[in-house]
């Protein structure tokens, strides 16, 4: 949720609720008090709701950019480690069991 469209949201409902105060206050003012700490409660719930929903859509955003970030990265690192452990093994192949350097490691 974008900037734009939460405060959209928040001032529709901020005109829903001074108009229902209106109306209220007209007809029935003896509830005007409920009717306004009900608004109050609910344009408060909208408000942190808003916040959470942006905050959540910057956090995905976030994750998304470390994922490409990483994306290959790893995949590399095995290729590499695949490779160099192919090299390792023909090399002790080469260097044989003869020339007294040659040990075995547990892989």
């Amino acid at each position: 949720m974008n900037k734009t469209a939460a405060f959209i949201c928040f001032s529709a409902l901020a005109a829903v609720g001074l108009i229902g105060a209106v109306v209220l206050a007209i007809h029935r003012p003896d509830a005007t008090a409920t009717f306004t700490s009900l608004i109050v409660t609910v344009l408060g719930l909208a408000s942190v709701a808003a916040g959470t929903f942006y905050q959540l859509g910057k956090q995905s955003d976030k994750i998304d950019t470390i994922r490409t970030q990483t994306n290959g990265t790893l995949s590399k690192l095995r290729e590499d480690n695949e490779s160099l452990h192919q090299q390792n093994a023909e090399l002790r192949e080469k260097l044989g069991p003869a020339s007294g350097r040659h040990r075995e490691f547990p892989e």
